[in-house]
């Protein structure tokens, strides 16, 4: 709530939230399946007796209660978090057309039309960057230099100022981490991360992977598969100097920016 009364809310942020609580829950489930199995025989209190025996049984299945409960307590509030996010999203998009104006934003306020944050035309400059690059070409998925590439053709952050190569990164992997630990990192490769968490496919991502995303891929239950980065176009499709597989084959971890348009 502003000082002047109104009502202020991020829907992108929300939904970035959602992701990162999904993966909570993700991890809270597969720690459930590992203390279920965390079972003793009761042989195990032999030398003193059934009494004991019985009350670790009832200590178990209490706290497997326990925690099944407040998985599905997250997983209540992580709904409703984005049920709100996309209610306000809407609610916003139909006071500012009964304005005649364009949408107000995530941020702005009724009737005053701000420049969002996020995508256009920056989203359109890099994912055309990425694609013009990916014609004949086979995909270079763990190549940072040309994601850094595209980013500076794009003209996004600092980069023209301040030029970064892929030399100072050791992989896909460590990139990300530099992205993710800073958020001046991100400012200067004009990125702002809207999403980090486990997912299965990009369906995961609340509200979707949108074309010009620069995604970072690294598979958890995959030893053989290495970290993927990519640009999306439409229908999320990845391009790195060629279409490239995002990997998803299983549970991974999965990192989403999307280009700032200020």
């Amino acid at each position: 709530m502003g000082t002047t009364g109104e009502y202020r809310a991020e829907p992108e942020a929300m939904r970035s939230t959602v992701g990162n609580v999904g993966g909570i829950i993700a991890h809270g489930i597969n720690a459930v399946a590992d203390l279920e199995k965390l079972v003793l025989q009761p042989t195990t209190f032999a030398s003193f007796g059934s009494v004991v025996a019985a009350a670790n049984e009832a200590l178990h299945s209490q706290q497997v209660t326990a925690v099944r409960s407040l998985l599905q307590l997250l997983q209540e509030i992580n709904g409703l978090v984005k049920h709100s996010a996309d209610a306000y999203q809407s609610a916003d998009e139909a006071v500012s057309d009964g304005y005649g104006g364009g949408h107000a934003g995530s941020s702005g306020s009724s009737g005053s039309p701000l420049t969002s944050i996020w995508g256009a035309p920056h989203a359109a400059h890099l994912a055309e960057a990425a694609i013009t690059d990916s014609t004949g070409a086979h995909g270079e998925p763990s190549s940072v230099g040309n994601v850094l590439r595209y980013l500076g053709d794009a003209d996004l952050g600092r980069l023209a100022d301040h030029p970064l190569t892929d030399a100072r990164f050791h992989g896909v992997a460590d990139f990300n981490d530099w992205l993710a630990g800073d958020a001046d990192n991100q400012a200067r490769v004009g990125l702002i991360e809207v999403y980090s968490g486990t997912a299965r496919t990009f369906g995961d991502v609340p509200g979707g992977v949108h074309s010009g995303d620069v995604v970072v891929v690294e598979p958890l239950l995959l030893p053989d598969h290495h970290p993927v980065i990519g640009v999306a176009g439409d229908g999320g499709a990845l391009y790195n100097h060629g279409p490239v597989d995002p990997g998803l084959g299983g549970l991974a971890k999965v990192s989403v920016y999307r280009p700032a348009s200020v």
